[in-house]
């Protein structure tokens, strides 16, 4: 079941919102762009994250004056203003807006577990071959959120309160290691 954007509001569990007005949707919580990430090396991925090496990033900036920034054909990392905290009988998703696909970009991310609590961002793949503008807090997912039939135990990994999604990786320890 699909937990309304108004409860997720009311509840607090996307936090950060910038226009509530703008932002509560029927399904879900408009996200707004915080910033832009380029790689700038490769990562490592293993299977228990002994190895697991996380790419580094550098930030784009958007234009002083327009609070603008043009894009090219190419694949980003895109964090947004808002942090979630996902219930422990909950999961996270994030999908595309519409007007985001229309103009030949898209969005993906993994699912968010249950437990966690801090940063959200996402792949922004640029297909148009023209690239695209993005201004500064633009709106370009949504987050919504799925009961589960009970409670579990929370996500415990390296990004749990992650204020950021860039630049700086923390090496995973035995106690953030997941299976």
């Amino acid at each position: 079941m699909i937990i309304p954007g108004a409860t997720l509001a009311k509840q607090n569990l996307v936090r950060g919102l910038l226009a509530s007005s703008h932002q509560v949707q029927p399904c879900g919580i408009d996200l707004s762009l915080r910033r832009v990430l380029r790689w700038t090396s490769a990562a490592t991925i293993d299977f228990d994250n002994t190895r697991r090496q996380g790419a580094n990033t550098t930030e784009m900036p958007f234009d002083e004056k327009t609070s603008s920034l043009k894009l090219p054909s190419g694949a980003y990392l895109v964090e947004f203003n808002e942090t979630v905290h996902i219930p422990l009988d909950a999961m996270g998703q994030l999908f595309v807006r519409s007007s985001l696909w229309r103009s030949g970009a898209t969005l993906s991310a993994g699912l968010v577990d249950a437990g966690y609590e801090g940063a959200m961002g996402g792949l922004l793949d640029v297909r148009n071959p023209h690239g695209i503008v993005l201004i500064k807090n633009a709106k370009l997912g949504q987050i919504s959120m799925h009961s589960l039939s009970e409670k579990v135990v929370g996500y415990d990994g390296i990004y749990q309160r992650a204020s950021s999604l860039g630049i700086d990786q923390q090496a995973p320890t035995d106690s953030n290691k997941k299976l």
